[in-house]
């Protein structure tokens, strides 16, 4: 029983370690989107001050950009929801693989606390027995 919870323990480790690996992932996914937002808003800005500065050229070009730049936003804005649904599921799949994981180790220990207190015994049967076999020596 107990090569198997070990086993069963390591197979739940690994478990736990890619899900959280995939987790990272993820988040890495999620700033990378959250980045791309943050440049498209610095890109907005300096196209308006370069807008401010030559209005004639802004009318024609500038129309066009912001159209633009509002739907690559949107579409950034879209993404950045759905990988924050898909953190949060890989999220909860840490949590659970955690939490088997923790039943398994808590077996493990319960095992191995009752093979103690069952050694124990067994020493102290002995140890009694060694005490009457010294107490009737000593009665001869």
């Amino acid at each position: 029983m107990g090569k198997t919870l070990e086993n069963l323990i390591r197979l739940h480790k690994y478990r736990v370690d890619e899900k959280r690996r995939v987790l990272g992932v993820l988040y890495g996914e999620l700033n990378d989107l959250e980045q791309r937002l943050k440049d498209l808003y610095a890109q907005i800005a300096n196209e308006q001050q370069i807008a401010q500065s030559s209005p004639e050229q802004a009318m024609f070009s500038y129309g066009r950009f912001h159209q633009r730049a509002m739907l690559i936003r949107d579409e950034i804005v879209e993404a950045i929801a759905e990988k924050e649904q898909e953190v949060e599921a890989a999220r909860d799949d840490v949590n659970e693989a955690f939490r088997e994981l923790k039943v398994y180790e808590q077996a493990e220990k319960n095992r191995k606390e009752r093979e103690e207190e069952e050694r124990q015994r067994k020493e102290n049967i002995e140890m009694d027995e060694i005490a009457m076999n010294l107490y009737r020596n000593n009665q001869d």
